[in-house]
Order: C-alpha cells, then sequence, then structure tokens
C-alpha cells in the first residue's frame, strides 16, 4: 500500500520523465526510422495534425500500465523480427505508455491513429487494393460502354478515342484511403468532445468500414466523370475533379453521419474520482523499455546485417548473367530479357512490388492485366518512359508453388514456412514475353 510519503515522491518527479523519456523516444525514433517515413511530405503533416486532434489523455485516470506492456511485447518481438513497423510499434506505444503513466488514459482513436499513420498500412492499402483497381476499371468501363459505345477497357486502362485513362492515375480515391480515414477519425474526436460522448471500438469500426466503402463508390465516379469529360492527367481539371469526388461522395455524408452514429450509439463519458497514484512497478517497466529500445538499436543493426543471403538459392539460368545486389535481390539479364528475381524473408516483409520499383525509375504502368499462363495467373503490363515500351510480367515462386495473390502466398509461407521470391521477367519486345514466362514456370528457379 502507498504512503503519504510514496505519493509525493511519484509526484513531484512526475515532469523528469514526462519531459526526458519523450524526447528520448523521439531521438530514437527518427535514427531508427529515418527511411521509413516520408518526413517531408503531405500526408506526414496530415498524421501530425490528426495525432494532435485525437491526443485528449483523460487526467482523471494517469497510472495505467497496459500500453508499457504492450511496448514490451513489440521490444522483445522486434530483436527477433527486425521490421520497421514492429520497430514503430515499439516507439508509439513506449511514449504512450508515458503519457497513460503520467498523465492520463488515452482514448481508442488515439491508438487507431497511431496505426493508420504507419507506413506498413499504405503498403497493405496500395498493394491488396488492386484487385479492387482492375475491378473497378471494368464496371466504370461496362458503365461508360452503355453511354457511348466507342468506349473499351484493356486491363487497367479505359479507352476512349484517342484518350488513354489508366486506373493508376485514375484511383486517386483508393490512394487518399487513409487521408479519408484520417479525416473521419479527426471527426469522430471533434464530435466527441463537443457532445461529451464516445463511440464504442465497434461504431468506430463501422464509421471506418462506411468511409472505405465511400471512397470506393468515389473513384468509380471520379473515373466515370475523367472519362465522359476526357480529362487528361495533365489537366488542373483532373485532380480538381478528385478532390470535388472526395467531397461530395466521402466528406460530406461523414458530417451527418457521424454525427447520427455519435447521438444514437454514443456513451457519456464516464466521470473518475479517487484518482489511484500509478503502481510503482512503472517505473521498473519505464527503465527496462528505455534501456532496450535505446541498446536495441545498435543491437538490430548489428542482427540485421548479419542476416546473410536467405536460405533458398535461386538457379543461375543457361545464357543469363547473374548478379547479386542488396536486399535479396537478384538481377540476370541476356540479350531482350531482364529478369528480377527478389527475395522475401518472410510473410511480415514488404516486397519489391514492380509497380513501385519501375515507377521509382520513371516508368509508367498501362494495361496491366492478370492473365493465366501454363495454368499459373500472373500479372502482366506495358512500361512506358518517354519512347521506350517494354512488357513486364511479375509472380511469386517458392520451391513447390507459383502466385499472383498477395494473401495466398504469404498465407502459405505462414503456415508452411516456405520462403517466397517475387520473380519479374521484362522483355524488348511483347512477343517475347509469354514464351518466357513459360519457360520460367516451367524451370525450378528457387532451389
Amino acid at each position: 500500500m502507498l504512503t503519504l510519503p510514496h505519493i509525493r515522491l511519484l509526484t513531484g518527479r512526475t515532469k523528469l520523465p514526462v519531459l526526458i523519456l519523450p524526447v528520448v523516444y523521439t531521438i530514437t525514433g527518427v535514427l531508427q526510422l529515418q527511411h521509413y517515413f516520408s518526413w517531408k511530405s503531405t500526408f506526414f503533416m496530415l498524421c501530425v495534425i490528426a495525432m494532435g486532434v485525437v491526443f485528449q489523455p483523460d487526467r482523471s485516470r494517469p497510472g495505467s500500465t497496459r500500453c508499457g506492456w504492450i511496448a514490451l511485447f513489440f521490444l522483445l518481438l522486434s530483436w527477433q523480427i527486425p521490421v520497421l513497423t514492429i520497430r514503430y510499434a515499439t516507439l508509439i506505444t513506449a511514449l504512450f505508455f508515458v503519457t497513460e503513466y503520467f498523465l492520463g488514459r488515452l482514448q481508442t482513436l488515439t491508438f487507431i491513429t497511431a496505426a493508420l499513420i504507419a507506413p506498413a498500412i499504405d503498403f497493405m492499402v496500395n498493394v491488396f487494393t488492386f484487385p479492387i483497381r482492375l475491378w473497378l476499371t471494368g464496371v466504370a468501363g461496362n458503365i461508360l460502354a452503355g453511354i457511348n459505345p466507342a468506349v473499351t477497357t484493356a486491363g487497367n486502362m479505359i479507352l476512349l478515342g484517342s484518350n488513354v485513362f489508366s486506373v493508376d492515375p485514375a484511383c486517386m480515391g483508393l490512394q487518399m484511403m487513409l487521408t479519408s480515414l484520417l479525416c473521419g477519425v479527426m471527426l469522430i474526436a471533434l464530435y466527441q468532445r463537443r457532445y461529451q460522448k464516445v463511440l464504442s471500438f465497434t461504431a468506430i469500426l463501422v464509421v471506418l468500414l462506411a468511409i472505405t466503402g465511400l471512397n470506393i463508390t468515389a473513384n468509380l465516379f471520379r473515373i466515370i466523370l475523367l472519362v465522359q469529360f476526357a480529362l487528361p492527367p495533365e489537366a488542373m481539371a483532373h485532380d480538381a475533379m478528385g478532390i470535388a469526388t472526395l467531397l461530395i461522395y466521402v466528406i460530406l455524408p461523414l458530417l451527418p453521419g457521424v454525427k447520427w452514429m455519435l447521438q444514437r450509439y454514443g456513451k457519456a463519458k464516464p466521470v473518475h474520482t479517487g484518482v489511484q497514484p500509478p503502481p510503482l512497478y512503472g517505473w521498473l517497466l519505464h527503465g527496462v523499455l528505455a534501456i532496450g529500445i535505446i541498446g536495441g538499436h545498435f543491437f538490430m543493426q548489428e542482427k540485421q546485417a548479419a542476416s546473410g543471403e536467405m536460405d533458398q538459392q535461386v538457379k543461375h539460368l543457361p545464357g543469363y548473367s547473374y548478379a547479386v545486389l542488396d536486399d535479396h535481390v537478384i538481377k540476370q539479364t541476356r540479350a531482350n530479357a531482364l529478369l528480377y528475381v527478389k527475395g522475401i524473408p518472410g510473410f511480415y516483409f514488404t516486397d519489391h512490388q514492380p509497380m513501385i520499383c519501375w515507377k521509382g525509375s520513371g516508368f509508367g504502368f498501362y494495361k496491366i492485366a492478370e492473365v493465366t499462363i501454363a495454368d499459373t495467373k500472373v500479372y502482366t503490363a506495358e512500361l512506358q518512359k518517354e519512347n521506350t515500351t517494354l512488357y513486364t510480367a511479375w509472380w511469386y515462386e517458392s520451391r513447390t508453388r507459383h502466385s499472383n495473390s498477395q494473401l495466398e502466398w504469404r498465407w502459405d509461407a505462414l503456415c508452411s514456412g516456405n520462403s517466397y521470391y517475387l520473380v519479374n521477367i521484362t522483355v524488348e519486345k511483347k512477343s517475347l514475353l509469354e514464351p518466357e514466362i513459360q519457360t520460367l514456370l516451367h524451370t525450378r528457379l528457387i532451389q
């Protein structure tokens, strides 16, 4: 039982850790996550604003250690799995632990915002919604074809006369999914503050799912309007149309929708009296976390550098030159063909998506389609840069399986422990692509 001197000791020394620990964790986070976040991007600024809006500690409920135990779990996990997302989870929950222990308990929206901020979520949205993008193209193309028979679709492209519209640049609604979700979270926080009510986690989840559906609907209308009015990507009206559809089909419905949800399902904020002093073992937990986070900064770097090559070996194909690049990437080349085989250390890692890598080299993706070759589904696309056109295809491969599904290969890697590689073949002539794909699919590329 805490005595009066204990309480005075805790109260008197509260300010020091509240000031020091967040600074230490922030500096460590900047050092560890410097390549994880786009620090100067507009989206990162929005993330900071969103966190500022939802960050409302309940000062009548300090002393919680729940985030401390969660941070300790992520810390131990990060020592075994040196993934930047887990390091971010460790640091953010450690910061939340400082807040909840000394200042007050945080609301559910704070944790949801912290999750949405993670770049891993952005990766998941962009990668896992790719089939939705192709589906949207088909739906929009069918609707437009009913209005104008001259409209046709090809993969991720809609063609109207000499105008070509690709689902990727025309898919700002999906690319702004996280922006919409953050706006929704901030709106909930503002309404909760205004009406002094709170939504349950289930109700918040319903709102976020509704935002997702509204975003898909807004993007469908956006594609239709862009094609119907022939607004090319370089036109200012193109971006204006995206912003307009986002406001009309997503933000405006949220204003009365969130208000209604809060009035209908919101509960009055509980009033807590008789503040309990924080448990003394929390100080020990703070010390363990601080030592582990600071020391882990050096340990995890050494462990990651010493991880070496993957156990799986990539076959050196006859007639191809062979070079090992960074990050488990193997490059094989021959006349008119370029093969990248990119190792993925585990099911929880992000992969080297061709749509990301080739775009980073200045190429645009066109005519993306899912095709079946040799009983295997693969993605194919055209790469265009100035006057250069290349033809590419990609899929995922292990010793025993081929797949183009993110969920399928990750699930198999989780259940079986199989190591997967992303196989990306690129050729100069379209007629060469399918024969190259067939040859690679019949070759035991992963030994």
